[in-house]
């Protein structure tokens, strides 16, 4: 927990320099997504699982925050990810429904990867929901190349107002490991 803090805390004046996301520096568009999965973990780790009583049976929700992936086998950590992104999720209540997207990558040396996985097939079963997340991510010999993972996760917080997931898959670069967590979008 003190290793994370202390993370949150570099990512934070890393970010400070910079003067936020799309700024044509890839480093700094990494520690500010990196900064703001800090604040997002923060705000969303007391919350519990969404019971099934409050758990929304009608009506739409878009989810916004950040993605990690990491090489290896085992799951990744929004801490550990070797890449991070943006993550945009839409939950359909009534129809049992998930999609959306992970774009606009960045690696922790610096390097921007051009392309989006696509997540389909999504599912939302009890507070939980499952998918796939595809796609091409493009940007030097490093990159993943074509990605093909599963995820999975539940909604946090009364009526949903959160979600986290994982994923686990493939990739040309090797397997892969994802984690994200979302706030509901409120706008």
């Amino acid at each position: 927990m003190v290793r994370f803090m202390m993370l949150g805390g570099l990512l934070a004046l890393a970010a400070c320099g910079s003067s936020g996301g799309d700024n044509d520096d890839p480093l700094a568009d990494y520690n500010d997504d990196a900064a703001r999965a800090v604040r997002i973990v923060a705000e969303t780790q007391n919350l519990a699982q969404t019971s099934a009583a409050s758990m929304p049976v009608r009506g739409r929700a878009e989810y916004d925050g950040v993605v990690g992936l990491a090489f290896g086998g085992g799951p990744a950590s929004l801490e550990k990810a070797d890449i991070i992104g943006d993550l945009d999720l839409d939950a359909d209540f009534a129809a049992g429904t998930i999609r959306g997207e992970m774009d606009d990558f960045n690696t922790r040396d610096g390097r921007e990867l051009k392309g989006e996985l696509r997540v389909t097939d999504g599912r939302i079963d009890g507070t939980g929901f499952s998918g796939t997340a595809r796609g091409t991510l493009a940007g030097g010999a490093e990159a993943p190349g074509r990605v093909d993972a599963t995820v999975q996760g539940g909604f946090l917080g009364r009526g949903a107002d959160a979600l986290s997931g994982t994923g686990i898959g493939s990739s040309a670069g090797g397997d892969v490991s994802l984690v994200f967590r979302g706030q509901r979008d409120r706008d």
